[in-house]
């Protein structure tokens, strides 16, 4: 047991938007972990379905931070330069020049009664105003500290500084551009987002009875969380609602293919109850005996003599070595013509002649579906003189690639558009930035006055 878990305890909870009930909990000693408010359950190792909302609301929170410590910087410079400026001036005035050393203005013996004439308080006026359009023009001229010097970072800023103006300039270029050639962009709908969500879990052959779970936990290269699509939808309750629909719409069409087939064929669905339940540990009266009271041994158009005989030579082909039977599989379905077996066909929805087959359930399922995927991965698309793809079937398809390629459409306009924001965004922090360090520089060379700068705040 860590000794931390003992002394440590929560001091923060944060919610994560779209990843309800969940809510990410901070501790005393800075770790982490989630926490379920409806069944109480906690994690220090993130589920992988709540990890994208942790990680979104972890990016923002180092975004604040930033903004928060450019902020603090940007304040304790500036109090910097004043408490600078504040304590050069009584340094300033104690090292001036004093015309009178040894008394002061307020001093008993520097004062001495005097009449003062008409005459004199004119000339002394003259002389006031004499000394005060001097100063005036003092003001109005810069210290007189000779040529200002450039080091290598002030080189080093200008250049950066020219550069980040070039990359500006041709990233607006770019984005006028992409504008004038997207003027009949179009807005993605919630709909075309569903829409586009189901076309990925199409274009990924997922069976409608692979669990929900088990989709998020693949990370490997062909899992859907990293298909741009899976971010059509802006959270993962949206994801699952759409995939929920998909599954009821694609398991319904499986199933009524299903009962289409085996109602033309008794072999497929009593195939498919062997490939469950039968075992080379029970002989055929013992099989017969103990599932004599379902369905598929039940069925009258499939006679006794022939269940017998198909129980009997699947119990035999399941005592062949594994790659005997691998073999006698891929070669069934090299067998199977084009227009029933192509790279369009699910898994799902194999043709018949597969499906009752003995050569098809001689494998454990994992293993069957594996060779069968990577068999269709390697097989062209359906003929297009196919008898069945007739003229109204193929104006079906067409419009459905139209809508489809209307939908992708607008979802790259979206990532495009999320993009120049934040090029757009990232570019006025860079400039916001450059402005501020150019006040900090004038302030500093406003600081830095001379002894003719004396002379004239004097």
């Amino acid at each position: 047991n860590d000794p931390r878990h003992a002394k440590d305890r929560p001091r923060s909870k944060h919610v994560l938007p779209g990843y309800e009930p969940w809510v990410l909990v901070k501790t005393k000693y800075g770790r982490r972990f989630v926490h379920n408010v409806e069944t109480k359950e906690s994690f220090w190792h993130i589920p992988r379905q709540v990890l994208p909302g942790v990680q979104e609301y972890e990016l923002w929170e180092q975004q604040q931070k930033e903004k928060e410590a450019n902020a603090k910087w940007a304040e304790e410079q500036l109090k910097e330069m004043r408490d600078t400026r504040s304590a050069g001036e009584p340094a300033r005035a104690a090292n001036a020049p004093s015309t009178n050393p040894t008394t002061g203005y307020n001093s008993d013996s520097s004062y001495e009664e005097v009449e003062v004439t008409d005459s004199e308080f004119e000339e002394e006026e003259g002389e006031n105003n004499g000394n005060d359009q001097r100063g005036h023009a003092d003001d109005a001229a810069p210290p007189d500290d000779g040529p200002l010097e450039f080091d290598e970072d002030d080189i080093a800023y200008q250049l950066a500084a020219m550069e980040e103006d070039f990359a500006d300039e041709a990233e607006e270029g770019e984005d006028n551009e992409g504008a004038g050639e997207s003027d009949d962009d179009q807005e993605l709908t919630l709909e075309d987002a569903i829409n586009l969500f189901r076309d990925m879990l199409d274009d990924h052959r997922i069976s409608p009875f692979t669990p929900w779970d088990k989709l998020l936990a693949d990370e490997s290269d062909t899992g859907i969380i990293l298909d741009d699509r899976y971010t059509a939808l802006p959270n993962m309750r949206a994801r699952k609602e759409a995939w929920e629909g998909w599954v009821r719409d694609t398991a319904a069409k499986v199933r009524e293919e299903r009962a289409r087939m085996e109602k033309s064929d008794p072999r497929i669905p009593y195939l498919a109850f062997l490939a469950g339940k039968a075992t080379p540990k029970l002989y055929w009266p013992e099989f017969k005996r103990k599932y004599k009271k379902e369905s598929e041994m039940t069925d009258r158009k499939l006679g006794d003599k022939e269940r017998e005989k198909l129980y009997r030579d699947h119990i035999n082909r399941l005592k062949l070595p594994q790659s005997t039977r691998k073999a006698d599989l891929i070669t069934l379905l090299k067998e199977v013509p084009l227009q029933s077996l192509h790279r369009e066909v699910d898994i799902t929805a194999l043709p018949q002649q597969v499906l009752s087959h003995l050569h098809f359930i001689s494998l454990p399922a994992s293993e069957r579906d594996e060779l069968v995927l990577k068999h269709i991965s390697t097989l062209p698309p359906a003929p297009d003189g196919s008898e069945a793809v007739d003229e109204a079937r193929r104006a079906e398809e067409d419009k459905k690639r139209e809508e489809r390629r209307r939908r992708e459409k607008a979802l790259a306009d979206r990532e495009h558009k999320v993009e120049e924001d934040r090029r757009r965004a990232e570019k006025e922090e860079r400039w916001a930035k450059r402005d501020l360090r150019e006040e900090e520089r004038e302030l500093r060379r406003a600081m830095d006055v001379g002894r003719n700068g004396i002379k004239t705040h004097l």
